[in-house]
Order: C-alpha cells, then sequence, then structure tokens
C-alpha cells in the first residue's frame, strides 16, 4: 500500500497484532506479490442477497435480482472463499442489497474465519441488532461499516427511502462503540450532495469513525443521475480530502503493488448474488460465473482485460468516461445485473491485452 494508506491503517494494527494467522496471511500475500513477482488477490466481497428495506435512490445493486435463479448456498461460497484465498485474499466484505437480511447471514461470517481474515460487512443498521453486535465480534469481526448519507434527517431519509433512516444509524453508531467496534460510514455520494458529504466527514473526525466515499456509479437506480456524476478533474480534489482527514480510507491506497489506483481484477473481485464474478460491488460487467468454472480462470481474464490491466489511478465506474461510455450505459439495456461481459460488442477489442 502507499505511505498514506499504511499510516490511515495503524488503528487496526492494535487488533490485527494479536491475530498471528491474520498476520501470517498478510506476510504471505505481501511475500507473494514483492518477493515471488506474483498477482496476489486481497480482497474478495460477497453480495450475498439483493433484498433490502431501504429504497436508496441511487443504489446501485437495485437490479442484482434474478427471478427464478438461487442465491449462492453456503457450500459454494465456502469453495468460492477457498479459491479466493488460494489466490491470496485475506480479506472480505458482507454485502446486499442488505445483508442482514440473508437468512443464514451468521453461518456465512463464521465460514469467512474473521479471526484469520479480515472480515467486515456493510449495514444500513435498520436491523443491527446488540445481539447480532455480540455474535459477530465473538466471531472475529473488528469492524463494522454502517451507511448514510446526509446528518440531516429529511434528506438522508429521502435519499434512503426509509423513514427514521438517520436515527437508526446513530443509534448503531453508539451500539457498536459500546462493545469496541470499530466502526465505517460508507457514503455514497454525487455533486448535489457533496457537501452533505464534508458533513459526515467532519462528524466522523470528531466521534471516532472512519469514512469511505463512494462515487455516483450510472448502475441501477442511478442510471438517469449521469449529469450528477463528477469527473476526472474531481478525482484530484478528492485526493486532496483524503490526504487532509486521517479518517477517511480507501481500496486504492491499501494495494499491495504499493500503488495508488483501481483494484478491479488484480487486488479485488466481487461476487454478486448469484455467483457472477466482476471487478467489485459497483461494476456492471460479469467476467464468468464462479458456481461453473474455477476462479482462477475468471480472474486471469479479468487480469487482461485492457481497462484492469492499465492500472487506473482513479475510479473506472465514478471517473473513466470511456469505460462509463463503453461498459456502465451498455448495462441499462437489462433489467437483471451483471450481464456477461462477451455480451458487449466492445469486449472483443478491450480482451486479452
Amino acid at each position: 500500500m502507499s505511505l498514506a494508506g499504511m499510516l490511515k491503517s495503524v488503528h487496526q494494527l492494535n487488533k490485527i497484532r494479536l491475530r498471528p494467522v491474520l498476520l501470517g496471511n498478510i506476510g504471505k500475500a505481501y511475500f507473494r506479490r514483492h518477493v515471488l513477482r506474483k498477482p496476489c488477490l486481497r480482497i474478495c466481497e460477497f453480495s450475498i442477497t439483493p433484498e433490502c428495506q431501504s429504497k436508496c435512490e441511487f443504489c446501485y445493486a437495485s437490479k442484482f435480482h434474478r427471478p427464478g435463479d438461487s442465491l449462492l448456498t453456503l457450500e459454494q461460497i465456502e469453495s468460492i472463499w477457498r479459491q479466493a484465498k488460494e489466490l491470496g485474499a485475506f480479506s472480505s466484505c458482507l454485502l446486499g442489497g442488505e445483508p442482514l437480511l440473508h437468512p443464514q447471514f451468521m453461518d456465512i461470517i463464521a465460514l469467512l474465519e474473521p479471526k484469520k481474515h479480515i472480515i467486515t460487512f456493510t449495514t444500513n443498521a435498520i436491523d443491527l441488532t446488540e445481539s447480532i453486535v455480540k455474535e459477530v465480534k465473538r466471531l472475529g469481526v473488528f469492524l463494522i461499516n454502517i451507511s448514510v448519507n446526509s446528518l440531516d434527517p429529511e434528506i438522508n431519509n429521502r435519499l434512503r427511502g426509509y423513514e427514521g433512516h438517520l436515527d437508526k444509524v446513530m443509534q448503531a453508531i453508539e451500539l457498536c462503540k459500546r462493545h469496541n467496534m470499530d466502526v465505517f460510514l460508507p457514503i455514497a455520494t454525487a455533486k448535489s450532495y457533496w457537501e452533505e458529504t464534508i458533513k459526515i466527514v467532519n462528524f466522523a473526525d470528531e466521534n471516532g469513525c472512519g469514512v469511505t466515499i463512494n462515487l455516483l456509479c450510472t448502475m441501477g437506480r442511478a442510471e438517469s443521475w449521469r449529469k450528477d456524476m463528477f469527473d476526472a478533474e474531481f478525482w484530484e480534489e478528492l485526493r486532496k480530502l483524503y490526504m487532509s482527514h486521517p479518517n477517511i480510507r480507501s481500496d486504492y491506497d491499501v494495494n499491495l503493488s504499493m500503488r495508488i489506483g483501481c483494484p478491479s481484477g488484480h487486488e479485488k473481485i466481487h461476487i454478486a448474488p448469484f455467483g457472477d464474478v466482476t471487478g467489485c460491488s459497483m461494476q456492471a460487467a460479469s467476467f464468468g460465473d464462479a458456481r461453473r468454472e474455477p476462479l482462477a480462470d475468471i480472474v486471469a481474464r479479468m487480469r487482461s482485460f485492457r481497462h484492469y490491466a492499465k492500472h487506473a489511478g482513479h475510479c473506472l465506474v465514478a471517473v473513466d468516461d470511456e469505460y462509463i461510455r463503453n461498459y456502465m450505459d451498455f448495462a441499462m439495456r437489462y433489467s437483471s445485473i451483471p450481464y456477461r461481459i462477451e455480451d458487449n460488442p466492445q469486449y472483443a477489442g478491450d480482451a486479452g491485452r
């Protein structure tokens, strides 16, 4: 990771240093990347259900439903996770929809072995209870992501599509801190709500929380929000904000490669609810079905994809105009995503480079 990324991760060392197996897994990943000079996965995310109580106005996952198909089974998740670990992964995050709505949520947490790996989940806080916090902590989870969009109840609850959501968030933050759990606040933001984002960053500074900022991507319910997207020039402004606030952390800064940039395909993969493998949860194109093909073969295909192979120094889905035009906009014709990347005519010219 970059020096800035290393400094921002120091707060977690107090918990990681007490876990020798986890330290060993992290050490092996760096050895593989820098001594053996081999590519190495760092994180494999799982969106375990498309279901959610909220109706967020710019939810990227609203098209994750696939009528007639079955969610990944525990055995399939365990198999995919084992393959990801063989490729170097030592971290995972459970996403949705709302992951707490999955009837086997706690079983999934357990099979990921949080005492040996960095395991987190992102929740809207609506169903987060003290018993859940206690149980995930017992299993080894030390960090929970609680999503929020504004500190103004009217704005936040409207954007989240759930009355009383901000109250749930504040209660969840207090609950987690009472049990000595680290809290991160993921913020999905757009141009119109940038001031609200800054207010959350300052709130997190004052309350000992971390922040991750997810820029709007035109996917799911946000397909019509194109005019509210950021651009490549804004990326530099975001980087300045990041460097001036130690509590803001990003996947771009913790790369094993020690370079700042998009980790899709190389260090990060995402498994959608029905087995599709994408570069991250906000990517609309699938490179294969992990239920039917070895994960190593799918990841190799991803790493030869031109847009991943160039190791972009910015977010492809949020500010890379070429990628957005050719791969994100193409998803608008589908009622269910991710779509098969082979079905996109543009892919023929971008594959295998």
